[in-house]
């Protein structure tokens, strides 16, 4: 499988070839007019194509990853990903900003060891722990402690590179309730 098949999409002439009429991106997203809070009627779904080129581009296919909904895009993705000789793995975590530090750490360093992305080696260590604290750094800002918060992490790991991806919500209330993404990336 190739990454065009990401998060199991598919091309508009396979939709075509099944003689099904194309997504009206305005129907599935809802009224562009409408009141904020309203739900979306129906779901979207976006075709995807990457194609990478070089081992540094390891971070967007750990943001691709993070961004999964489902475990069958999930397992895909990963799928995609481990036939193309490299390492992945994802995780999720949650709770209030100021509890997340120690319960980040023990998620990435628990699911890179268990999905033997890294082992217990001191440069491989360092490069994961540099990798998840830039993508929390990008992900949340510092005074954010009484923030709600909910995130799926992928690391993603080739034989130069590793890259950590935060993918979720963050919410001071639920109706201010939004998505962040942060990515770190480190030579190992």
């Amino acid at each position: 499988m190739r990454f065009e098949n990401l998060l199991g999409t598919e091309s508009k002439t396979e939709r075509q070839n099944r003689h099904e009429p194309p997504v009206d991106p305005h129907a599935a997203a809802g009224d562009c007019g409408a009141p904020h809070g309203r739900p979306m009627r129906g779901k979207l779904e976006l075709s995807v194509k990457i194609t990478l080129t070089d081992e540094s581009q390891i971070g967007r296919s750990a943001l691709f990853l993070a961004s999964t909904t489902g475990a069958a895009e999930e397992r895909l993705l990963k799928d995609q990903i481990e036939d193309f000789g490299w390492k992945a793995v994802a995780t999720e975590v949650g709770g209030l900003a100021g509890e997340l530090p120690q319960k980040i750490t023990r998620a990435v360093v628990g699911a890179a060891l268990n999905g033997k992305i890294v082992i217990k080696v001191s440069n491989e260590m360092h490069a994961l722990m540099h990798a998840a604290l830039e993508a929390m750094n990008g992900f949340m800002a510092m005074g954010m402690l009484e923030a709600s918060i909910g995130v799926k992490i992928a690391i993603v790991r080739n034989r130069t590179w590793l890259a950590v991806a935060v993918v979720g919500d963050t919410a001071y209330h639920a109706v201010a309730h939004h998505e962040r993404c942060g990515l770190g990336v480190m030579h190992l």
